[in-house]
């Protein structure tokens, strides 16, 4: 350890000099489209007083960070070298997490650096970092930075102003190929018609294919009923009993990824008739925004790589939802006139939200959906959305085929079909492809700035 100065006694020098220094150079800048800082951020916290009455008190923490591109936030508690890091700091950082709803901490002062993930009713370390000397702030910003990159999640929504152009298609197969090269996916059904969460077996499919009559077809409704599912998740994820895996269901396909000990994996938060805003009417706070919060607040990040939205088509709370937790936006869209035409709309709602969140909401571009080679008009219109969406990428299309229709009907991704099923071979060679330009656009963005 080189000899310190005095000025390291001081907070207001070790959080100028090292923390804020640190915190910039691990690239998550004062305020940005991406991050931003609230100093002296308010926490209240219980207190007992001389008579053994319960009071609340208001703290102050040195920073809260929001760190949109990993999809956390964390708070910052700051010592120094006359203080330092010791079981009265830490107790004061649980504190401070478990009042904030707050998932992560870090523990700083000159000599090292501690970080603290809050589960379960505890504070536990997940890693430290001893710091040799607190003028060269590279090493520890890049402790810090690593340590982030580890609960990295990206959020995706399908989103689309108009039914049947194969959104929920989308999803099933985005999800499946992403899990395929080894991410750990959740696919978030925001759509009350519950279609991905039946084609990803996790709504009693079977059940309702053998219902012979309308009355064992009501009774596996019912069924749901008590379920815990997205419209409870966004409900409950504020209340101090919320536990975000009670809502999440695993996906039958993971039987697969496990068989080739893949780490791949795709979960489900299911949705079915229950989805629906009047569900959400007496709500406080701004209802649009609860699935954002959710995942942030939930400790999802650290399950998931991906998370894909399957959004509703239509201009409810509840399709709002999915672009406000939506980094980044995909829009399908047939090349047929009406369609087209459509897609203002999703462009428009999607516009919005990034104009209000800064850059997060990107749109990453149209999927040109069940296009015929031969068919002019489908080259024709693709070309006109080109030109009416200057801007906005074409990704690879999806062609026309019968097996998209047969591996839905079987609940498989056209992929998986395609392994018995040699004529789905293309398609899903288009699939892959087009998840491989999501993931580089993705990246792209990200690299551009400095995520």
């Amino acid at each position: 350890m080189v000899q310190m100065s005095s000025d390291w006694n001081n907070e207001a020098y070790v959080s100028l000099h090292l923390v804020q220094t640190m915190l910039e150079i691990a690239g998550l800048p004062r305020k940005s489209s991406y991050s931003h800082w609230i100093p002296e951020f308010k926490v209240k916290v219980p207190k007992l007083t001389a008579n053994s009455q319960l009071v609340w008190t208001q703290k102050e923490v040195d920073f809260l960070v929001e760190d949109l591109s990993r999809y956390i936030n964390f708070i910052v508690e700051i010592k120094t070298a006359k203080t330092r890091l010791d079981g009265e700091a830490r107790l004061q950082l649980e504190t401070y997490l478990k009042y904030s709803n707050t998932r992560f901490g870090i523990l700083i002062d000159p000599f090292s650096v501690e970080i603290y993930e809050y589960t379960q009713g505890f504070a536990t370390l997940k890693c430290n970092h001893n710091i040799q000397n607190p003028e060269q702030v590279q090493p520890v910003a890049n402790f810090v930075r690593n340590f982030l990159d580890t609960v990295k999640m990206r959020t995706i929504a399908i989103h689309t102003s108009k039914g049947g152009v194969g959104k929920t298609t989308l999803v099933v197969n985005i999800a499946y190929e992403l899990a395929k090269i080894g991410n750990r996916v959740l696919v978030i059904d925001l759509d009350d018609q519950a279609h991905a969460s039946l084609s990803l077996g996790v709504n009693k499919a079977d059940e309702f294919d053998k219902a012979s009559t309308l009355e064992e077809f009501d009774k596996v409704l019912d069924s749901f009923q008590d379920r815990k599912e997205v419209i409870e998740f966004l409900k409950d994820y504020d209340t101090k009993s919320f536990n975000y895996k009670e809502y999440i269901q695993n996906s039958p396909i993971n039987k697969i990824f496990r068989k080739t000990s893949s780490s791949g994996k795709i979960d489900v938060l299911p949705s079915s008739y229950k989805t629906t805003d009047v569900a959400l009417a007496n709500l406080g706070g701004i209802r649009e925004k609860r699935l954002d919060k959710a995942l942030r607040q939930s400790g999802i990040a650290n399950d998931y790589d991906y998370v894909v939205i399957d959004t509703p088509p239509s201009a409810t709370t509840i399709a709002s939802n999915g672009l406000y937790a939506a980094q980044y936006v995909v829009i399908p869209s047939q090349m047929e006139y009406l369609s087209v035409y459509g897609i203002r709309t999703p462009i428009g709602r999607a516009r919005e939200v990034q104009e209000e969140m800064g850059k997060r909401g990107a749109i990453l571009g149209i999927v040109p959906m069940m296009t015929e080679k031969n068919v002019k008009i489908h080259t024709t219109i693709k070309q006109s959305v080109e030109q009416r969406f200057p801007g906005i990428t074409i990704l690879p299309e999806i062609k026309r085929a019968t097996a998209v229709g047969q591996a839905s009907q079987v609940r498989q991704p056209i992929s998986l079909f395609a392994e018995q099923n040699k004529g789905a071979a293309e398609v899903a060679k288009q699939f892959s492809a087009l998840t491989q330009e999501i993931v580089i656009r993705i990246n792209q963005i990200e690299s551009s700035v400095g995520m």
